[in-house]
């Protein structure tokens, strides 16, 4: 240790900043109070402001949390194969429809706010119990399926009745004659046997090779992200506006052009998967990816994957 260093660190040695790197860097959840535990169990007694001086010697900073999917190891395995499978087959989803429920608030769609520099930014009002819908829809290269908006819980009978029967087998017969696969997770609802005997009956090709826990790898996951930004920008008072907003946004924004800009995304995504061993991705495919994915495929970016420099670009977006 410096001479600076240990006139700053009087009661600390190498070794308890070496303690608090090891704990850090093994779980970065942990409060100045664990760490002040952890140090006390090897013989060092120092004062709260203490530790957090370490902390920062350490090289160390406290910020806001990231937060991400969270994908349980075995469902990281089973992610990887299924990529793979993608990759070997050169999959360029064209007969995919890709489905999902969502939650969307009345008062509570906006993802950015401008402060002063020196000033607390000015709080958005808002109710202790917000309005707030549901929405199901699907996506695929030939466009969308219908929008449902619904209110409560979605349970089994009230998905095969007012989505699989309604919509989906519809929408499939008229715009998919020559064939397809119906994506969705795995929820319980969706593997109900009422569900399957639906599905069985009326020709609906389930893709149930779906990996549990990859919001990731379905490209609805963006088209939400795109419709509570375009809610952000509108000012809705009530349930009939924010109706009329997602019906809007689903019938008019939501086009062909950029459902196929999502789906073109999974060029980039399903190569990443295997390349981070099935976790979540975030944004590192498209940090990784800055060009577009129009006109590519998913052997195109998996063989820039076995790039050694892309291995290395990876790892840098990584937290250590």
């Amino acid at each position: 240790m410096s001479t600076d260093s240990f006139i700053k660190f009087r009661k600390v040695s190498d070794s308890d900043i070496l303690t608090v790197k090891t704990a850090l860097s093994e779980n970065c959840t942990m409060t100045a109070t664990d760490i002040q535990r952890q140090l006390q169990e090897t013989g060092t007694s120092l004062s709260k402001t203490t530790v957090h001086r370490v902390i920062k010697e350490a090289g160390y900073t406290a910020s806001a949390p990231r937060y991400c999917q969270m994908i349980r190891e075995v469902n990281k395995v089973k992610r990887v194969d299924f990529c793979k499978q993608l990759v070997l087959d050169n999959d360029n989803f064209n007969d995919i429809v890709f489905t999902d429920e969502c939650t969307v608030q009345l008062h509570d769609n906006k993802v950015v706010v401008y402060r002063l520099r020196n000033e607390s930014a000015t709080p958005i009002p808002q109710p202790k119990h917000p309005l707030k819908v549901h929405v199901w829809g699907g996506i695929s290269r030939r466009g969308t399926t219908r929008l449902l908006i619904f209110d409560g819980i979605l349970k089994s009978d009230f998905f095969v009745e007012n989505i699989l029967e309604k919509d989906s087998s519809a929408f499939i017969k008229s715009v998919y004659p020559d064939g397809h696969r119906f994506q969705q997770d795995n929820d319980p609802k969706h593997r109900s046997k009422l569900a399957k005997s639906f599905m069985i009956d009326n020709g609906i090709q389930w893709w149930d090779c779906w990996p549990s826990e990859s919001p990731d790898i379905n490209p609805i996951e963006m088209v939400w992200n795109m419709l509570k930004r375009r809610l952000a920008k509108k000012t809705l008072k009530t349930k009939d506006d924010l109706q009329t907003a997602l019906q809007e946004f689903w019938t008019r924004d939501l086009t062909i052009e950029y459902c196929n800009r999502f789906i073109d995304h999974l060029y980039k995504v399903v190569p990443v998967v295997i390349a981070l061993e099935g976790r979540a991705t975030a944004d590192v495919p498209r940090k990784i990816f800055p060009e577009r994915s129009y006109g590519k495929s998913i052997s195109y970016f998996k063989t820039k994957l076995d790039d050694p420099s892309f291995t290395k670009k990876i790892e840098h977006l990584l937290p250590h």
